[in-house]
Order: structure tokens, then sequence, then C-alpha cells
């Protein structure tokens, strides 16, 4: 299944009026289809971390360097928000994020999208990704805390990186898809 996405729309208030939670608009995606979905919004700290939140969380990769000049936290995100439709954002976890979507799509796909979007510098997440679909979470990890890289990517040479990830080990369709990487 290809993906159709549709960028998640920012929130259009300038931070003077406060907000808790998400505002929901429509989202138009390229069949014609239009979702009520929220929007993000960075003057109020509603971020995509939060939004990843609010739905079904079922993968997430982590990665961050001490080396870096600007020290980042970056996160690739996957949510089920209902099945076939998933929230997906890529970029530094304290800000807005490089990429936010809304996709309909299986998850393989969205999860190659993951992979391409960390690109050829990045860690080879296709293989770590891969061994969790056969054997789960490396022993005594825990889920989502960042560790030192060698822990999961021992073949990589990389000074002052670090590396998380947690996934929805119920989800029969994640198990299946990463396997399959």
């Amino acid at each position: 299944m290809a993906l159709m996405q549709t960028e998640v729309k920012v929130c259009p208030c300038d931070g003077s009026v406060e907000h808790e939670k998400f505002e929901v608009v429509d989202h138009l995606f390229p069949d014609g289809a239009i979702e009520q979905l929220p929007t993000l919004c960075p003057e109020n700290e509603l971020l995509s971390s939060e939004l990843f939140q609010q739905y079904k969380p079922t993968l997430k990769t982590l990665a961050s360097n001490e080396e870096w000049i600007n020290y980042a936290c970056y996160a690739g995100q996957i949510a089920e928000i209902k099945p076939g439709l998933y929230f997906y954002s890529f970029g530094d976890i304290d800000e807005l994020g490089e990429c936010n979507f809304y996709v309909k799509s299986d998850l393989k796909a969205i999860l190659e999208k993951l992979i391409a979007e960390w690109g050829p510098s990045g860690p080879p997440w296709r293989e770590f990704l891969k061994s969790v679909g056969k054997s789960g979470y490396p022993e005594n990890y825990q889920p989502g805390s960042l560790v030192d890289h060698k822990d999961f990517l021992p073949k990589l040479d990389e000074e002052g990186l670090t590396v998380g990830f947690s996934y929805n080990m119920e989800n029969p369709e994640l198990k299946r898809a990463l396997q399959e990487l």
C-alpha cells in the first residue's frame, strides 16, 4: 500500500491564548478524504511528542550525540490513530520537528519511511528493527531509555552516539512488519 499523507497543520495562535489541548481541524488527504485531526501548537508546547502519546504509540526510535555541534535528541515516532491511519513524526523532540504527517497506509510502508528518514548517515535501524521483530527487546533494556549505541548496534563506531527504542509488543501487524524488513 502506498503512503497517502498530509502534513499535520500548525495551530495559528500566536501564544496570546493558552490552550492545554490540541485544536482539531480538517486535514485533507490526496485522495480527497477529510479527517478531523489535531494541530501542533509550538506556542503552547503541544508538540509531536505529546501528540504521539495521545494515540496508540506503535514505535519510537531515538538518537542523540554529545559530539554534535548543536546537541539534540532526534526521534522517529509512529502512533496508530485507527486502523490504516497513523501519526508519523521525525525531528528534534524539543522542537516542532522536521516533518509531522498523518498517513494512510499499512504499517510496513510507514516503517520504510522512518528508516529512510534516518538516512545513510544515521544508525542502521533496519538491521536492529528486524532483530527486535524476531527476538524482542535486548536483555535488561528499559524501553525508551537512551543507551550507548554499542548496546544495539555493536558494528557501528560513532563516538558519543546514544540510541533508544520502544515499540508496542502487543501489535501483531507491527511484529510482522518488523520481521519482514
